[in-house]
């Protein structure tokens, strides 16, 4: 038998090679396109990465429907990023495309808002906050606030702009208030020998930095901004709260937080109860337009086929950003934000 030549030889190994190749790229193709089918973040063959909202039953034969929408983790107007581009949406963008679907569905009577969170920033709370307003405006339709675990700060601010607020008997709620997060390192940088070098267009160009200290003038500028933010919230729970008297929510609206009794006990939260409580006390409210007596459907929006079974099963399906010690540091959490957050 004659043996290829050398170059004979290399022609066969790279057609092997070529094959696998084509090999890998037909798997990576099939295994793209399942996931396209199956699952709910970016694809090649999804650009804007989303699957289509889908209505779940939960429970109930009614036509008459109750919509939950969850509100949970960090509230933040950020989306998470994949490999193929933007893999999940933010939870402003979610709750809003909720509203908007739920308003188009001529059975809806009311909303829950499952709320576990322990805040996030100012503006995502206030955008969440403002279009539940403004759905309530336009539609008439009753939304209440039904709190789990945590419902704090932005979280709290959010319930404001509902009809009606209840707890579990094991929630924490309240931190009314602002933080401006920030960590100094000169006097450590100072010990090893690093100097800040940065070069900035006006003395307060570099406020809050944590390579220099912070002067009198900055610190100033930056509590009254803090204070400005923290009047608004004060003013959003006076108007959501207002069988309170204004001199007890100055003396509790201080950042405290509460059980669900001593908040029931304050007037912060209008019943505690399980989520069957939450059903009865939105279906037994002056604007709920369906029957008292009946059996309401329990239904929640989801992206994707898989069930939901109990309430308990809806979730926001967002990636929400961490915020502890190290994020802070060296995470995409570093850049200054403002909060309407609760954190230990």
């Amino acid at each position: 038998m004659i043996e290829p030549q050398v170059s004979d030889r290399r022609k066969v190994s790279m057609s092997k090679r070529n094959h696998l190749a084509l090999q890998i790229s037909i798997l990576f193709l099939s295994f793209s396109f399942q996931f396209c089918i199956i699952g709910n973040s970016m694809t090649l063959f999804n650009p804007t990465g989303k699957a289509d909202f889908e209505e779940k039953l939960i429970g109930g034969t009614d036509p008459d429907k109750i919509l939950i929408i969850s509100i949970e983790g960090m509230i933040s107007d950020s989306t998470q990023e994949s490999f193929f581009g933007p893999s999940t949406e933010s939870l402003v963008s979610r709750v809003k495309e909720s509203l908007k679907f739920a308003e188009r569905d001529p059975n809806l009577r009311g909303i829950i808002l499952k709320i576990n969170s322990p805040g996030g920033t100012v503006t995502a709370s206030d955008i969440i906050y403002h279009e539940i307003v403004k759905f309530r405006t336009r539609t008439g339709i009753p939304v209440l606030a039904g709190f789990m675990d945590t419902a704090a700060s932005g979280a709290y601010y959010i319930a404001m702009g509902t009809d009606i607020v209840g707890a579990h008997p094991t929630t924490v709620t309240g931190s009314v208030g602002v933080i401006l997060s920030g960590m100094n390192f000169k006097e450590g940088l100072d010990k090893i020998g690093v100097k800040d070098q940065s070069i900035t267009s006006g003395s307060n160009k570099a406020i809050g930095s944590p390579f220099t200290e912070m002067t009198p003038e900055q610190r100033k500028i930056l509590q009254s901004i803090v204070d400005s933010l923290y009047g608004r919230f004060f003013d959003i729970v006076k108007r959501g709260r207002p069988n309170v008297s204004e001199s007890r929510l100055k003396e509790i609206c201080d950042g405290r937080i509460f059980t669900a009794d001593q908040a029931k006990k304050e007037g912060l939260v209008d019943f505690v109860g399980y989520f069957d409580d939450f059903v009865y006390q939105l279906v037994q409210h002056p604007k709920y337009r369906g029957s008292k007596t009946g059996n309401p459907r329990i239904i929640t929006y989801q992206r994707g086929k898989f069930k939901v079974e109990n309430v308990y099963q809806t979730q926001n399906q967002t990636t929400t950003p961490q915020t502890g010690i190290v994020d802070k540091i060296l995470g995409s959490q570093s850049n200054a934000k403002f909060y309407y957050l609760w954190e230990l």
